[in-house]
């Protein structure tokens, strides 16, 4: 009935009921993660779980902010509450949270210049807007920054962000899944799958400041640029950068002509079986088909899905 009283100074940072082992989590908690895209941010708080943590999103004239989603007050909900210009408000008791967290007004203290506790303050995290993406970290010194995406990061061309999806699978088995290239050809036949019979060529993997990368060559058993080369398959070459732990970007460049496409992947750990999905593409041509690419990002993506799903065990295994 009554939550026992802790006197203790120090608590356990994991949230209740955490779905990680503790070191997983501490060392997840120390990255840059997406939680929602910018375009889902509007006039009302939107929640989102990260690593088990509930977080409210919220909106001002200073930016996007990311905080638990709990007043500090009696523990309400606040993505249920509003917002009142630049405030977000709870909507138990109306108290009011400026852009950094603070409560600037209590509604039921008759004082209006009462000194408000500076400890009455929500438990706000570093959070960024990039590529039209809000990131967030549980950490107070992340381990590594946001991932740097080329093409996806030049203002001049159009980006396209493609519905978000929830798989029920753990973060790592999606990572894995999208890094593999040996599946093409058996999951992919009816996107921009290969040929069954054709190898893998040997590719030499690369540390780098950030996480891994490597070029690929394939034949792609299909053409799906829009680069007016005709052909009824195309030689290209993936290059994949890989931002620890969870994000890569794939550059796709077919041999003949001077196209290239930019698909970026990054998921949200929203707990340790389930991931939330958020992707962004552009092209060389600025004006990417909208349309087209969806549609097409949508269907890799469900080939994809239920494959990842059904994989055991569904921690990703290191020893294999």
């Amino acid at each position: 009935m009554f939550q026992a009283v802790n006197n203790s100074k120090t608590a356990s940072v994991l949230p209740r009921g955490c779905t990680f082992t503790e070191s997983d989590w501490t060392i997840l908690a120390g990255f840059w993660h997406p939680v929602a895209y910018g375009h889902e941010v509007g006039d009302r708080p939107v929640s989102a779980r990260l690593l088990d943590v509930d977080l409210v999103i919220y909106r001002t004239s200073s930016g996007v902010s990311v905080a638990r989603d709990i007043c500090p007050h009696r523990g309400t909900r606040l993505s249920a509450g509003w917002m009142d210009g630049d405030r977000l408000v709870c909507p138990m008791h109306g108290l009011c949270y400026d852009h950094s967290g603070a409560c600037v007004k209590i509604p039921s203290v008759p004082e209006k210049d009462a000194r408000i506790p500076p400890r009455m303050r929500l438990q706000s995290l570093l959070s960024e807007e990039r590529y039209g993406i809000i990131w967030a970290c549980l950490a107070e010194a992340p381990t590594l920054p946001p991932p740097v995406w080329p093409g996806i990061e030049d203002e001049t061309l159009k980006k396209i962000h493609v519905p978000s999806g929830t798989w029920h699978a753990a973060a790592s088995r999606h990572v894995e899944n999208f890094n593999d290239v040996a599946h093409f050809p058996f999951v992919h036949k009816e996107t921009f799958g290969g040929y069954e019979e054709d190898p893998i060529p040997i590719y030499e993997v690369k540390k780098t400041d950030y996480g891994l990368t490597f070029d690929l060559p394939y034949l792609e058993a299909g053409n799906r640029f829009p680069d007016d080369i005709e052909g009824d398959e195309r030689h290209v070459v993936y290059t994949y950068q890989l931002t620890l732990p969870f994000s890569t970007i794939i550059i796709i460049k077919p041999s003949e002509g001077h196209y290239a496409q930019y698909f970026a992947d990054t998921v949200c750990p929203v707990s340790a079986h389930e991931t939330r999905i958020f992707q962004v593409v552009t092209d060389t041509t600025g004006d990417p088909d909208e349309e087209f690419l969806i549609k097409e990002s949508l269907m890799i993506n469900d080939e994809d899905k239920s494959m990842v799903e059904g994989q055991r065990p569904e921690d990703l295994p290191l020893d294999i």
